[in-house]
């Protein structure tokens, strides 16, 4: 009897650390459970406040991660504009339509009485720095238009430009967008206004082994681009890098033979898709603040004397390779770096056109095409 008694007592001793080392795991579980119920909260009520305050602004709910929302993923080109994007903040205020151009809507009827020019290149044709409404694509066709309407003896009733521009965009990239993309609209006419990405092109000792194809931000980075938190919290708070819009910075960076011909190439193979499409090509040289003798713009080219210098003669290097092209091929040539002076009122940095250098670079082009006459052959 007191042997049973004492086996029932030991039992029950040794099952009491167990009940307690289970207690305590419960416990501990619920207490994560709690905590992660507690931050889902947070987050979830994070993000409505946000996306309060972006609409109260009336902006976008992308407004923060711009950077992620502009692209989805081409098959050809890498990357290519999000159709339908529509982006308000307090800098920009874009929108993509549903064949990823910027700008309205487009017809994909073809009209006899209507001329369509495509302009492709990279961010100086889309047009960072100004509104919707306000990029020189959106320009030139009022601006066409209205010269029409006061040219009763035209060969064409009116003008649609489609804004094609990509920013980061490359020659190759532009070529394959357009082969894949562009061409099936039948444009009568393809705007080239590039040149200024193709510069680690120009520089290379081997153009093979560059990656002209980038990719798109991978699918979770585009996923979460449509967090306001997450967009907050990655570009305003841990803000990346400002992207410098200047060459490398070396003095001692210039052309090489090698990548000169390379960048030579990829021009004469674009002139060829867009003849092969039934379109007429027209080059136009860029705006840039290598082109400006002026010491205004010193700051956007380079840290130093020798490097700015340098950043100039690539610069021009690149503006004169247009030029030289354009008479080879007998191509329509709009020199917009002639005859544009480039300074702190046309350029918002090395490249990207104020809203004024947009509109300049507007009346160039349609100067450029009032004066070549273009008519349906």
């Amino acid at each position: 009897m007191n042997q049973s008694s004492s086996s029932s007592s030991e039992n029950t001793t040794g099952n009491k650390p167990a009940a307690s080392r289970n207690n305590k795991k419960r416990r501990r579980l619920f207490a994560i459970l709690a905590l992660m119920l507690g931050l889902g909260i947070a987050l979830v009520g994070s993000e409505i406040a946000l996306r309060c305050y972006v609409a109260l602004r009336g902006w976008t709910p992308n407004c923060y991660a711009t950077g992620l929302v502009f692209f989805v993923p081409h098959e050809q080109a890498g990357y290519t504009l999000r159709p339908n994007l529509r982006l308000k903040s307090s800098t920009y205020d874009v929108q993509v339509n549903s064949r990823g151009f910027r700008g309205p809507e487009i017809s994909t009827a073809k009209d006899d009485l209507t001329q369509r020019i495509a302009v492709l290149g990279g961010s100086s044709v889309f047009g960072y720095l100004v509104g919707e409404g306000k990029d020189s694509c959106r320009l030139l066709e009022n601006q066409f238009n209205r010269f029409l309407s006061k040219s009763p003896n035209s060969d064409f009733g009116s003008v649609d430009v489609w804004n094609a521009g990509v920013p980061g965009y490359n020659l190759t990239q532009s070529r394959l967008r357009f082969e894949a993309d562009i061409a099936p609209l039948q444009p009568d006419f393809v705007l080239l206004y590039l040149g200024w990405n193709d510069i680690p092109l120009l520089l290379s000792d081997n153009p093979n082994s560059l990656d002209r194809t980038p990719p798109a931000p991978s699918m979770t980075k585009r996923a979460l681009s449509h967090s306001v938190l997450y967009g907050f919290l990655r570009y305003r708070v841990f803000p990346p890098d400002t992207p410098k819009f200047a060459p490398p910075a070396s003095s001692r960076n210039q052309v090489t033979e090698r990548g000169g011909e390379a960048f030579r190439d990829e021009i004469e193979k674009m002139l060829d898709s867009i003849t092969a499409a039934g379109a007429r090509p027209v080059l136009a040289t860029q705006v840039m603040a290598s082109g400006s003798a002026s010491l205004e713009l010193d700051d956007y080219l380079g840290s130093s004397p020798e490097q700015v210098a340098a950043n100039r003669k690539i610069g021009k290097w690149l503006t004169n390779c247009v030029r030289e092209v354009a008479s080879e091929r007998n191509v329509l040539l709009i020199d917009c770096a002639n005859e544009i002076e480039a300074n702190t009122e046309t350029l918002g940095d090395a490249i990207h056109l104020s809203e004024q250098g947009h509109k300049l670079v507007a009346e160039s082009w349609l100067s450029g095409f009032s004066k070549s006459r273009p008519s349906r052959e």
